[in-house]
């Protein structure tokens, strides 16, 4: 069923994004034509690589989760995550740690659709023009990335329902559409890497969020077929 619904979005996506590229082509257009049609053009993309993240959140969802496991750099994944959202989110100014290097045994593809669902939550129900913050602690047990994000809250009664399948909280419904998959195949995909995601209820303010996604530090000698798999890469 997820396959087919793949197809039925991506086809009528490709569709249209060869019209716009077609109407751009066909010959002079008024400037005010043209951002329309480079318009149309960027919010189908945007929309087809939406449509692939639900699908793929959905099938976690609906399976076990076996990380393919490489030495991962955590800072600059994050940097890139941070350059994404960025893009995607102009009104909100997404800020980074300085870069410290810390590293992980992870699955970069399974990490990054984790940490991206953090963000995109962070810029989804903050207040335009507000700062987003990703922070990188390192510790001898384990690495951390905190994300977080003012002008939202989180009430009481909802903290440990929000990495509940399908739930989302009230103000989030009243705020923006949403499946209530992320954060609960965020969760999953940390707990398959024997680690934790967690929300952290200790806030500097009463209208700040932090979500907490930990893993544990790489053991003093990696093995073997781990260190061939990033010397491939």
């Amino acid at each position: 069923m997820l396959d087919a619904l793949a197809h039925e979005f991506k086809t009528p996506l490709s569709t249209i994004l060869a019209a716009a590229g077609g109407l751009r082509e066909a010959g002079p257009l008024e400037p005010a034509q043209l951002e329309m049609a480079e318009t149309v053009e960027s919010e189908a993309t945007r929309l087809g690589s939406l449509t692939s993240r639900l699908l793929r959140m959905a099938r976690l969802e609906k399976e076990d989760i076996k990380p393919r496991l490489e030495l991962i750099d955590v800072s600059s994944l994050v940097n890139r995550i941070a350059r994404q959202y960025g893009e995607r989110s102009p009104d909100r100014r997404i800020v980074t740690d300085p870069d410290e290097s810390a590293e992980v045994l992870a699955d970069v593809e399974l990490l990054s659709l984790a940490l991206g669902q953090l963000v995109e939550n962070a810029c989804k129900y903050s207040e335009p023009g507000s700062t987003i913050r990703i922070r990188i602690q390192r510790k001898r047990d384990f690495v951390a990335v905190h994300v977080s994000n003012d002008g939202s809250s989180i009430p009481a009664n909802e903290h440990h329902l929000v990495f509940e399948r399908f739930y989302r909280g009230v103000d989030a419904r009243r705020s923006t559409s949403g499946s209530g998959l992320g954060l609960y195949v965020a969760r999953k995909i940390a707990l398959a890497h024997e680690g934790e995601l967690e929300l952290d209820t200790g806030g500097p303010t009463d209208s700040s969020v932090t979500f907490s996604l930990k893993l544990p530090s790489p053991k003093t000698e990696v093995p073997n077929d781990i260190h061939h798999v990033v010397a491939a890469q």
